[in-house]
């Protein structure tokens, strides 16, 4: 049992920081879906349809979310799945960023190379938010739920604007090199905040069978 979970359930600091991993995700996705994308139409003068479809994709991919939340809640503990989930997002951003780089010279290998980078985004959304959302499910009380998810969905949303605010700041004048730092950057931070946010923060599965918080007498 850590410090971040109380006798009670998962810990308010507990629930902060499960939110700050929901603030990673959604800066990851909204510097791919929102940023990259008007870089596409904007600079490269690609037709609009082109970041639609990778967009597009994005979401079909993520129809794999009850895979993940079946394997993530099965398997016991879910901060493995959290963790792996967010490193394929973070490749798959830095690759989405590559591939519009290398779309002004090599369309079609920039194209390719942005269709692996959006396809990873979806399944790496799904597997870390699915499963964060199975670590509420299962390590917050009925009473803090609903303040819970209010918690980590204003998270995210902060994430978003946070994100696209500086990554406009940054990225103005635009250049490629802008783009893979801010990419890149954004990708490595998400990761190590992460890590650092689910250290020891989920407890050791209890036995099959065994409630993980059994109702007092």
């Amino acid at each position: 049992m850590t410090n971040a979970l109380a006798a009670s359930g998962l810990s308010w600091v507990g629930i902060v920081r499960l939110g700050l991993v929901q603030t990673s995700l959604g800066a990851i996705v909204v510097l791919t879906t929102s940023t990259i994308n008007r870089i596409m139409v904007v600079e490269l003068m690609l037709p609009a349809m082109i970041p639609g479809l990778l967009v597009g994709l994005h979401h079909a991919v993520q129809m794999s979310r009850p895979h993940f939340g079946y394997g993530s809640d099965v398997g016991g503990r879910t901060s493995a799945w959290i963790i792996a989930g967010m490193g394929v997002l973070a490749i798959g951003g830095f690759l989405a960023a590559l591939g519009t780089v290398w779309a002004a010279d090599r369309q079609t290998a920039g194209l390719v190379l942005c269709t692996v980078g959006f396809f990873a985004i979806g399944l790496g959304a799904s597997a870390a938010g699915t499963s964060l959302l199975v670590t509420l499910a299962k390590h917050v009380t009925p009473q803090r739920k609903a303040a819970a998810a209010t918690i980590v969905w204003i998270m995210m949303i902060l994430g978003f604007a946070v994100t696209a605010g500086l990554a406009g700041h940054f990225l103005d004048p635009f250049s490629p090199a802008r783009l893979l730092t801010v990419s890149g950057t954004v990708s490595c931070l998400a990761f190590l905040v992460t890590l650092v946010a689910l250290y020891r923060l989920e407890p050791e599965s209890p036995a099959v069978g065994e409630d993980v918080y059994p109702t007092q007498p």
